[in-house]
This record gives C-alpha cells, structure tokens and sequence, in this order.
C-alpha cells in the first residue's frame, strides 16, 4: 500500500522547515519502522547532506543502538556529541536523554524515560517502537503487558500506524499466554495491511505456541516482497523454519536454514536465529556440525561483547556443543567480569551463571528459576525454549529430569512437551 508520508507522524522533533528534508526523514523514518533494509543508509544520507539537523541524527544513533553490537557505539557516542545542545527543542533533549543511557548500556531507564515520551504523545510510533523492542530485552513482564493494554485504548482505527500498535499488543498477549486474543489483533492488523512484519511475527508466535503448523493466510504470506526488508525477514523465516521442527521434518528443516536463515552477516539476531535452529536440530541427533564451524567466527565476534544476556545466553549453548570445558570456563570468566559492574550484573547472578555452571557440570538448576521461564534473560518464550531442551537434553540426573519433564508439561506456552 503507498503511504502518503506528509501526514503520518504525530510529533514535532522534526527539526527542518524545508518540505524535502521533511519528507526525506520522514521516508527513513519510515523505512526503520516497516523494518527496510534501507533505514541506515537514508538516515546516513541526511546526517550527511545537512549535519545541522538534530532529528536524522536521533534516528541514525538509533539504528546504529538498534545492531546491539559493542563495536558500533563509539560511533553513535561520536554523533551524540557532535549535536549542538543549545539548538535542542524540549522533545529532542528527552531523547538525548533516551540515548545517552542505552549508550550507557542502561535498557531500563531506557524504557522508562521512553515511556515517559510516550505518556506525553501517545501517538508517537517511533517512540513506541524504540520501547516494544528495548523492552524485549529486559524481560517481558506484566508492566510490558500492561503498557500495550493502556496504550491501545489512546488508539483508533482512523490512526496512521493503528495496525502496528495492534500487532505489537498481539505479540504482547501472545507472551502472556492469551493465544485467542493474540491471534484477533494480529488478523486485524493485517486485514487493515499486510506490510507489517511485525504483525506477521506475532501471528507467527501464535502458530508455534499452539504448534499448529498451517499458517492460515500463507496465499497473503507469500505474496509478501522479501527484497523490501533487512533482517528480521530471516527471523520469520526461523519461525517457519520451526513449524517444519515441529513435524519432525528436518530435511526441510535444514533447506530452511541453509537458503533464507543463516547469514554471513554480523548481525546478533542472526546469530541467535541460527544457533538456536541448529541446536534443536542436533538434539535430535542430525549432524549439523558443519553449520555449527561456519558460525564460529560470529559466534566469537559476539564472545567478548557481552551487551545483552539475551545474546550470551545463546553463546553459552553454542559453545558448549563443542563440550570444550576449557573455553567454557574462559567464557564464563569474561561474561562475569563484563556483567560485574553492568546494569545487567543480577541477570548474570540469577539467570546466567547457574546456566554456564550447568552446562559446565551438569550442576542441577534450581527449579524456581526455571518456574521462571528465564524471563529476565529477554526475548521471546519461544527462543528462550532453547534452555529448557537444552537442560533436558544434557542432563542425566534422572530425578531433576523427571521434575524438569513435569515443569515442562505443566506449562501452557511450551511446545517442548511436543517433542522432548
């Protein structure tokens, strides 16, 4: 569906008078909320054309925050400080302050100051973007669920953007085990437009949670023009990629990865997405090794950086594929040390540590953690599920193996019952 791009944002840091800077913003903008591939280099392009105006570079440090890559922040600190403070508007200083924490490494007053952003304009789409996939990583939590409920009712269907503030209040519910209500917000979201990835992958969620593996708007589905995005494309082809698991067809399972999931490109949802689809596969003894080496060299250029648990977690599990004890622990030390003094240190007490030290020795788990269903680690359930096969699989303590099978049965939102 063509936008008309004049009217369809809903706050005033929009700092240029002059109608094509306007619009040209205004189409990167865009870009990075219907997940383009194109949204760095057109918020590059206008950095780069007029270094004066202070909203491209809000945008640009965001997408460069956005690659949860340790390497990249030195240069969205770089164009921090490049902007002129006495030239802000009142807006644009609240998201300096945004950015300066997630700088910082800070997610959680991340998420708070950008729902304080979104308190005052509750139409604001960018804001409530930067807060639905920060908050991603810090748990979702009943706040998160909370947030999109009270946030929904602010929004009608005469709204621009409205079916993208439904398909994120579905993949709130889904993650709340509500799979009814989940699936209607997700359906009308893409009745109103089939363009949003996002409302895709919420429906998507739904499918696997209940696994059922007919996705039932495939004709729309396939209609979709995969060269339009960047790569959360590759995370709903993980998706599909899994309702093939589920079947126990792994042939396909495998034909998924190798053409449209893995990536050579450092990108840590990539990463994730790989190992995880590989791990499973191995714990149903397919070799996979050769996929696993040729993931090595993200996998190391991940080990050191230590941003977000979410990541490290999935490090943990790749490498101790290899059952190298020695790199194992070497990990566990550099993890400990980064997350010592980090905003994320009691992650690593509660959720991490008792991970690595399991895979290490097969320590036994408490298992009010694992009532916990890791949440603190981030993500969806649906890949920090890879935990829990991963603690059945690699653990032969039978009593702890029946009480982990008895967890896993009981839980409503876990399709591992389906195939441990």
């Amino acid at each position: 569906m063509k936008r008309k791009i004049d009217n369809l944002y809903n706050f005033d840091w929009i700092d240029s008078l002059n109608k094509v800077e306007g619009f040209e913003f205004k189409e990167a903008l865009n870009s990075y909320i219907f997940f383009k591939k194109d949204s760095l280099s057109l918020a590059t392009k206008l950095v780069d054309k007029n270094p004066k105006l202070i909203a491209p570079k809000i945008l640009l440090i965001s997408l460069i925050l956005l690659s949860r890559d340790r390497k990249k922040i030195v240069i969205a600190k770089n164009i921090l400080n490049s902007i002129k403070i006495d030239s802000i508007n009142e807006i644009q200083e609240k998201y300096l302050s945004v950015l300066k924490k997630w700088i910082e490494g800070d997610l959680y007053s991340v998420v708070e100051k950008i729902k304080n952003i979104i308190i005052e304009n509750p139409k604001d789409i960018f804001a409530i973007r930067l807060f639905h996939f920060n908050s991603i990583f810090i748990g979702l939590d009943k706040k998160f669920f909370k947030t999109h409920l009270e946030l929904i009712k602010k929004w009608s269907d005469k709204d621009d953007f409205y079916n993208l503030i439904l398909g994120m209040t579905s993949f709130a519910y889904e993650e709340n085990n509500d799979y009814s209500k989940a699936y209607d917000l997700a359906k009308l979201s893409l009745d109103i437009s089939k363009e949003d990835l996002w409302s895709w992958h919420a429906l998507l969620h739904v499918h696997d949670s209940k696994v059922d593996c007919v996705l039932k708007l495939q004709n729309e589905y396939n209609r979709i023009d995969w060269n339009f995005y960047g790569p959360m494309k590759r995370h709903l082809w993980w998706h599909q990629a899994l309702f093939f698991y589920y079947k126990k067809n792994y042939t396909d399972c495998l034909k998924m990865y190798d053409k449209y999931i893995m990536s050579d490109d450092y990108f840590y949802l990539d990463f994730c997405n790989a190992s995880s689809l590989l791990l499973r596969l191995n714990s149903k003894e397919i070799d996979v090794r050769t996929r696993m080496d040729k993931l090595k060299p993200i996998a190391n250029y991940f080990k050191s950086q230590n941003l977000l648990p979410f990541i490290d977690f999935h490090l943990i599990l790749f490498f101790n594929y290899y059952n190298d004890q020695s790199y194992l622990k070497e990990f566990k030390s550099l993890i400990k040390s980064s997350y010592k003094d980090s905003f994320f240190n009691n992650v690593f007490d509660k959720c991490l540590e008792p991970l690595i030290e399991n895979v290490l020795s097969n320590k036994l788990m408490n298992l009010d953690l694992i009532k916990s269903d890791f949440l603190d680690l981030g993500g969806s359930f649906a890949q920090r599920e890879l935990i829990f096969l991963n603690l059945y699989s690699n653990n032969q303590d039978k009593d702890f193996k029946d009480k982990l099978y008895t967890q896993i049965k009981n839980k409503k939102n876990l399709t591992s019952i389906n195939y441990v």
